[in-house]
C-alpha cells in the first residue's frame, strides 16, 4: 500500500514542498474553531461566533481564486510573500479585536481582510506536483498524498486548537495560526526548482477558469461539501457541550478526519480510475447515505463511530474531485482551478456555519445536524445532475492528451 507513496516522494524536491504545504495549511482546520471557541468563552452566542467565522470563510472564497490567478501569472515566489504579509496584519488585528470584545463593525472587516489574503497552500502544492510529474500516472498518487495530509491537518488541528484555546489562552489558537502560515511561507518560497513557471497574461485568453466545461457543476458540488464540513464542526462543538463533554470536541472532529485519512491511504494506492467524475459521484452517494447517521446519534459515544464511518468517504471524494479539475482545466490556470474547489468548500462552510449556529441557539445541536445531512444529500444531487456534462469534459480532455501524445 505504501510503495506508490514512496515512489512519488522520491521525486526531487517533493518532500520539501509537500512538507512546507502541510505546515502552511494546518491553520485551515484551526481558524474557524479558534474563533468559535474564543467567542463562546466570552459568552457570545454560537450564531454570532459562526457569523464571524463565516465572514472569514466567505472572504477566503472570494480572495482565494484572485490570489491564485496572480500566482499563475506572476509566480509563487512573487505573490505569496505579499499575500502573507497582508494576511498577518489582518489576523493580528482580528485576534486583538476579538480578545478585547470589540464591535462586530470592527471584527467583521478584519476577518474579511484576513480571509481575502489567506494563501491556499493546498492548491500551491498540488500545482507543484503537476509541474514535477507532467502527464504521469503518479499524479493520482500525489494528489492522494496531499489529501491524506489534508486529513492529518484535520486530525491534528481541531484538538490542537481546543487545547490552545481552553488551556493556554483563548487567543492562542489564532496566534499559532499566524505563526504556522509564516513558517510555511518561509519554507516554500525559496524552493524555486519545483515552482511552476509563471504564464503571464497571454495565457489567460479564452474562457475564465470557473467557466471551463464541467467546472460550474463541480464547484456546485464542492459548495455543499463545504457545507458538510462547516456545519459538522460547529454543531459538534455545541453537541459536545450539550452532552457535558466539551473536552471531547477535538477528539470527535479528529475521529472524522482519521476515517478520511485511512480511506485516503487505501484510495491512493488503488489504480487511478479512467474517469474521475464518475468516481466522485459514486463516493458522494456513499457520503450522503452515511452522513444521515449524524442527526440520529443520541450521544457522544454513538456519534464517534458514526463520524468515523462518515469520514471514510471524504478523502476519495476530494482526491477524485481534485484529479478531475487537474484533467479538465488548462495547465496555465491550474492553481486557480484547484483553488476554486477550495473556494466552493469555503463558500459552503460560510453559509452552513451561521445557519447551523442559529439552529443550535434555537433548537439545539441535535437538530442542527440536519444541516450536515442535508448538505451531503445536496452535494450528491449536484454531482449526479452534472455527471453527463462533466463526463463529456473529461472525454474531451483525454482526447486532447491523446492527440498531443501522438504528435
Amino acid at each position: 500500500m505504501f510503495a506508490p507513496y514512496r515512489h512519488v516522494l522520491r521525486t526531487p524536491g517533493a518532500p520539501a514542498f509537500t512538507g512546507a504545504g502541510f505546515v502552511g495549511r494546518l491553520p485551515i482546520s484551526m481558524i474557524s474553531l479558534g474563533i468559535v471557541l474564543l467567542e463562546t468563552s466570552k459568552g457570545v452566542s454560537y450564531g454570532v461566533a459562526g457569523t464571524i467565522a463565516a465572514s472569514f470563510a466567505v472572504a477566503a472564497a472570494i480572495g482565494g481564486p484572485v490570489v491564485s490567478g496572480f500566482v499563475d501569472r506572476h509566480g509563487q515566489h512573487r505573490i505569496l510573500p505579499l499575500a502573507v504579509a497582508a494576511y498577518t496584519v489582518f489576523m493580528v488585528g482580528l485576534l486583538v479585536s476579538l480578545d478585547m470584545a470589540s464591535s462586530l463593525w470592527l471584527v467583521i472587516p478584519l476577518a474579511v481582510g484576513a480571509g481575502m489574503m489567506m494563501p491556499n497552500f493546498g492548491s500551491l502544492v498540488r500545482a507543484r506536483w503537476a509541474y514535477v510529474l507532467p502527464g504521469s500516472d503518479g499524479i493520482h498518487v500525489a494528489y492522494a498524498w496531499e489529501s491524506i495530509l489534508d486529513e492529518v491537518v484535520f486530525v491534528i488541528g481541531p484538538p490542537l486548537a481546543t487545547v490552545l484555546a481552553l488551556h493556554v489562552h483563548p487567543t492562542a489558537a489564532l496566534i499559532v495560526c499566524v505563526l504556522l502560515v509564516l513558517v510555511g511561507t518561509a519554507w516554500l518560497v525559496p524552493q524555486r526548482r519545483t515552482e511552476p513557471a509563471p504564464h503571464g497574461r497571454s495565457k489567460r485568453i479564452g474562457r475564465l477558469t470557473i467557466l471551463q466545461p464541467g467546472m460550474p457543476l463541480v464547484i456546485a458540488a464542492f459548495v455543499f461539501i463545504g457545507g458538510i464540513f462547516g456545519s459538522f464542526e460547529v454543531v459538534t462543538v455545541a453537541f459536545a457541550q450539550e452532552q457535558d463533554a466539551t473536552s471531547s470536541t477535538g477528539v470527535l472532529l479528529a475521529i472524522y478526519a482519521f476515517g478520511s485519512l485511512l480511506a485516503g491511504f487505501a484510495y491512493g494506492a488503488m489504480r487511478s480510475p479512467q474517469f474521475h467524475g464518475r468516481r466522485m459521484t459514486l463516493m458522494l452517494s456513499v457520503m450522503a447515505v452515511v452522513t444521515l447517521g449524524f442527526p440520529l446519534a443520541p450521544n457522544v459515544m454513538v456519534l464517534a463511530p458514526v463520524a468515523f464511518l462518515a469520514g471514510l468517504s471524504v478523502s476519495p471524494v476530494l482526491i477524485s474531485g481534485t484529479a478531475l479539475v487537474e484533467r479538465i482545466v488548462p495547465a496555465a490556470q491550474l492553481t486557480e482551478g484547484i483553488t476554486w474547489t477550495s473556494t466552493g468548500m469555503a463558500l459552503g462552510l460560510a453559509i452552513a456555519t451561521p445557519v447551523s449556529g442559529v439552529i443550535i441557539d434555537s433548537r439545539g445541536a441535535h437538530t442542527a445536524y440536519l444541516v450536515t445531512a442535508g448538505c451531503a444529500i445536496a452535494a450528491c444531487a449536484a454531482s449526479w445532475a452534472g455527471s453527463r456534462g462533466v463526463h463529456r469534459a473529461e472525454v474531451r480532455a483525454l482526447q486532447i492528451i491523446a492527440a498531443k501524445s501522438a504528435v
